[in-house]
């Protein structure tokens, strides 16, 4: 039988009790304090009532408490289900009725109970209960037994919450560590809200290597982000979205490159990192290794592509880590043998996996057949084994019978300095059906200029793939998470 998170964690506790495993909010905890917190908090919830396959709801935070929240819960046999922490009761309901009901919600605010018929737990006291509770016996959950739901950013569609086993959630964080190579000395910088897959995959991930993970809230405070990088250890590593990039570029222009002695990696996901953004990392951090991630809720982490070690490779995402296999199918799922002029669709098998979309058993027939994940991606696997995603099946815009994946135009105008922010959508067309709409975000210093921008493009793209129009905006729709927010634009929406 395989290994828990936990069962991890409790191992480092015996054996380098003193070495850090979290630092946040300021403060530095040992793996031998994390796992004696995460024990008692765990005896808390059982004396509160939870028991083995209960579901737990809680709103997440970058800190300890949700650290031993998330942990606890583990050790009490519960299933965690993190959400937003800004999320309102009517969201919190909300999700615990797409998921079928729910044992106890963990929240700051009580009022939750005049909604919803369940243990509320205050989840501003977490940290006196893990102090207050001791664990008598530890039970460890199998590896086969669900261990989170993870909701889905439902920028393609209506939010879902994805059930994955503890065994999952170890084969992932085995990828991680393999594609990254971490080593045991690895601190790495996580901002992300931890209730979301790439954020909170750092963390079990730095639990099943026994390293250790700097928790920022977000990137708003970039004195912060610097303030991590100036820890004192040898190397230091970054978990950044490549909303978090651009963020870095637009606010501190090149100061990054100031770190390119001590950056061992950065690793982006959530999203394809646009191509211009590589180019400037890769002249800032020559010695770094600068990987794009490919993964999914459903699917954990599955590719790795280290774009400084093997520049210019367009819409690569690397090749398939050990816990995974991609393949490519066409429409009827049969696999194809692609290439860049036939392209199918991106499908993964392995122990990374979901087990099911709870609550949605035809959704989850729809995408899991047979032990494998379908996805929408298109794209294709070369003859060296690296893979490539050219875009989403629902994004792709229909220019008169020619599909134009969004993605190729965003990063090509993303290379214009002046543009801080843009994305592709669909506009209706008299003759073409559909054109192509671009709109964009122009750094207040910098003077519109529309022409400039068609001209930039036609100079680099074919032309039915230059946007018919071209509109300048405040910001463009995106997630809590940055993935481009494309449902926020259809019909009905305005953004």
């Amino acid at each position: 039988m395989g290994k828990i998170i936990e069962e991890y964690v409790q191992e480092y506790a015996k054996e380098t009790p003193d070495k850090i495993a979290v630092i946040v909010n300021g403060e530095q905890i040992s793996y031998g304090r994390l796992f004696e917190l995460a024990c008692g908090y765990a005896a808390y919830l059982k004396q509160k009532g939870i028991k083995k396959g209960d579901v737990v709801v809680a709103k997440s935070s970058q800190s300890l408490e949700y650290i031993l929240i998330y942990l606890g819960v583990h050790l009490a046999g519960g299933i965690i289900a993190g959400l937003e922490k800004s999320i309102p009761n009517e969201g919190i309901i909300s999700a615990v009725n797409a998921i079928g009901g729910a044992k106890a919600i963990i929240s700051d605010d009580a009022s939750i109970l005049e909604k919803y018929d369940t243990i509320f737990l205050d989840n501003q006291k977490v940290l006196e209960h893990a102090q207050m509770y001791h664990l008598d016996e530890i039970q460890f959950p199998a590896e086969d037994d669900s261990a989170d739901i993870l909701y889905t950013t439902g920028t393609t569609g209506a939010s879902k919450g994805v059930e994955i086993s503890h065994k999952a959630l170890i084969a992932s964080a085995e990828n991680t560590i393999y594609g990254c190579k971490y080593k045991k000395d690895t601190v790495v910088i996580v901002p992300g809200p931890l209730n979301h897959a790439s954020a909170v995959r750092k963390l079990f991930t730095t639990f099943v290597n026994g390293s250790t993970i700097y928790v920022l809230d977000g990137m708003t405070n970039l004195k912060e982000f610097f303030k991590a990088l100036d820890y004192p250890c040898e190397k230091i590593s970054c978990c950044l979205p490549p909303s978090a990039i651009r963020t870095i570029f637009q606010l501190t222009k090149n100061k990054i490159g100031e770190y390119a002695d001590k950056i061992d990696f950065i690793e982006s996901a959530t999203s394809p990192l646009p191509e211009p953004d590589k180019i400037r990392l890769c002249q800032l951090l020559p010695k770094s290794r600068l990987y794009n991630l490919y993964g999914s809720s459903e699917s954990g982490t599955i590719c790795m592509y280290d774009y400084n070690a093997n520049p210019g490779l367009i819409g690569c995402i690397g090749k398939a880590m050990p816990n995974a296999e991609v393949i490519v199918v066409d429409d009827d799922r049969n696999i194809i043998h692609s290439s860049k002029d036939h392209m199918g669709l991106l499908a993964c098998r392995g122990g990374v996996n979901m087990k099911r979309y709870i609550n949605e058993p035809e959704l989850t027939d729809e995408v899991l057949q047979d032990g494998i994940v379908y996805t929408n991606d298109i794209g294709y696997i070369d003859e060296s084994g690296f893979i490539y995603v050219s875009g989403r099946k629902g994004d792709v815009i229909n220019v008169g019978g020619l599909k134009v994946a969004p993605t190729e135009i965003e990063e090509t105008v993303l290379g214009m300095e002046e543009i801080e922010d843009c994305i592709c959508i669909p506009m209706e067309h008299p003759v073409t059906g559909q054109a192509i709409k671009l709109l964009v975000v122009v750094s207040d210093e910098t003077e519109y200029n529309p022409k400039k921008i068609l001209k930039f493009l036609e100079e680099r793209l074919e032309n039915y793939k230059v946007p018919q129009q071209i509109e300048r905006v405040d910001k463009v729709a995106r997630t809590y998470n940055g993935k481009l927010n494309r449902k926020a634009y259809t019909a009905g929406n305005k953004k």
